[in-house]
């Protein structure tokens, strides 16, 4: 079961997903997560990676998603901590021109 831990410092909200969400019930719960974000005025929301192995690329897509639904609310998302196969996903997909990808927060 996914769970999505969410933590506010600051202006920022941080979503560290437990589990997959490389399946459509990971998908749900970052979404539902997401939508609790936008719902409380989050601008600047983090995904943190550190527990991720995989994505498809529907979870791509629904990270790009996230980042035009904060740029259009003046805000911005980013990853941090994936691990070394992330990093390479995000950069043969440009990815990582899209959204911010930090190593560490």
């Amino acid at each position: 079961m996914t769970q999505i831990i969410r933590t506010n410092i600051g202006v920022t909200t941080y979503l560290t997903p437990t589990g997959s969400i490389a399946d459509k019930e990971g998908l749900a719960a970052l979404g539902t997560a997401f939508d609790e974000c936008i719902e409380a005025g989050a601008k600047k929301v983090v995904v943190v990676m550190e527990r991720i192995t995989s994505l498809t690329g529907e979870a791509l897509e629904f990270l790009l998603d996230m980042q035009d639904v904060l740029v259009a609310r003046g805000g911005q998302l980013s990853v941090i901590q994936p691990n070394t196969l992330l990093r390479d996903i995000f950069k043969i997909t440009d990815f990582d021109k899209y959204v911010e990808v930090k190593e560490h927060p």
